[in-house]
């Protein structure tokens, strides 16, 4: 009885350790399973987190792509629709101030980078010998009249009002010719022109007045007074004497900027040489270098949006004046053998042109900014321009007027 219950004992051991057992088994199989479905859900995401990236790269190579295709096309187009150009200049009158008597410097009125007026004395040359041949040219023509019976305080009145006459038309003959240089490129409206031969013609009118008083006050001497080459020749005397003495004073030609003025007083003034240099304000436009191929549709009066590096953040109104039709490239003498260009490079260098832009509003611009050399950037709209390739200049522009601001 009781070999039978040890053996029963013996029996509920063993089953409790196989039951042990097989719940053990089971729960590292679990553990396994989990470990692989674990496993299983990381090399899955894995994947997945490789793949994101590739599509970011090549959705950025895409725009990247696209907006160099973009740029390449309005590039290519707009050089012909709406040309570009950064390589302008700020252009004005540049005069060199020069004495036509010798003499020694005896007053300087303006110094270097000084604004003037037309007409302002700049400076002046000691007048004391052109003075005393003025008196001896008087003395000799009175001395001549005397020989002859002449009238000669009515003459010598006549031919000074003579004199004076012809040199404010050869004053007036110069300025003017400017002007209507100008107005033939386009650069000045007509109405300017105009003017300009109202002024000339009165200056005309006034020579003519002159020579007829001149001729009359001759007639009273008679026809051997009138003659004769002694009278002549004191009078020839007299306008040489009064016309170097007004020279000793030198004036701006018009309003401006003395630039460059580097002398004192003492120093001798030869006939002919530089001794400032003069930059007129009344009339400034734009010279800007275009490639050849911007020139196929831009004709005179397309509108164009200026750029002054000296004024960032404003954009100005103008419009092309006149266009280049040459320009110059043959270095070789006359007489000899052509020189070949060699190249620079795989690609050859754009041939560029002049082109003359005139301010819509010249006199809204403040003057300071105005600076003879100042650089420019432009653009011009052509009539084959749309709606696209404005917006994109003008939008080139804004992005260009800010720029300056970093150079």
């Amino acid at each position: 009885m009781s070999s039978n219950n040890d053996k029963n004992q013996q029996d509920n051991g063993v089953n409790d350790d196989s039951a042990e057992a097989q719940h053990s088994s089971a729960s590292a199989a679990e553990s396994e399973t989990k470990s692989e479905a674990v496993d299983a859900k990381a090399s899955e995401e894995k994947p997945a987190g490789k793949a994101a990236k590739p599509d970011f790269a090549k959705r950025f190579s895409k725009i990247t792509l696209s907006l160099a295709l973009l740029y390449f096309l309005w590039y290519v187009i707009g050089d012909r629709v709406t040309p570009i150009s950064d390589q302008g200049r700020i252009r004005a009158f540049v005069i060199p101030v020069v004495p036509q008597v010798a003499g020694k410097v005896s007053k300087i009125y303006v110094g270097g980078d000084k604004v003037v007026k037309k007409d302002q004395v700049l400076f002046e040359i000691d007048d004391r010998d052109y003075q005393l041949a003025l008196e001896k040219a008087k003395a000799n023509l009175e001395l001549t009249g005397q020989e002859i019976g002449a009238d000669t305080a009515v003459l010598d009145s006549a031919k000074a009002r003579l004199d004076q006459a012809k040199a404010d038309l050869e004053v007036k003959k110069i300025n003017t010719s400017r002007v209507f240089i100008l107005e033939q490129e386009g650069i000045i409206s007509g109405f300017d022109g105009d003017r300009a031969r109202g002024v000339l013609t009165q200056a005309e009118l006034a020579v003519v007045d002159a020579e007829a008083g001149y001729e009359q006050a001759k007639q009273k001497l008679g026809k051997e007074g009138k003659n004769n080459p002694k009278l002549l020749s004191a009078l020839a005397e007299l306008s040489t004497a009064r016309l170097n003495l007004s020279r000793t004073k030198v004036s701006a030609p018009s309003d401006g900027v003395v630039s460059y003025a580097k002398i004192n007083v003492g120093y001798y003034a030869a006939v002919g040489q530089q001794i400032m240099t003069f930059i007129g304000k009344d009339t400034v436009w734009i010279e800007a270098s275009f490639r050849e191929n911007n020139l196929g549709n831009l004709k005179s009066g397309d509108p164009v949006d200026i750029i002054l590096d000296s004024a960032p953040g404003q954009i100005f109104k103008g419009s092309i004046g006149t266009i280049g039709f040459g320009v110059n490239f043959d270095k070789n003498e006359p007489g000899a053998l052509p020189t070949p260009e060699k190249p620079t490079g795989w690609m050859r260098d754009p041939q560029r042109f002049s082109v003359n832009i005139i301010f819509d509003k010249p006199d809204s611009i403040p003057k300071r900014l105005l600076r003879e050399g100042g650089q420019v950037s432009v653009i011009a709209y052509t009539e084959e321009s749309n709606i696209v390739f404005d917006k994109l200049g003008k939008a080139w522009a804004w992005v260009t007027s800010y720029m300056s601001y970093l150079y």
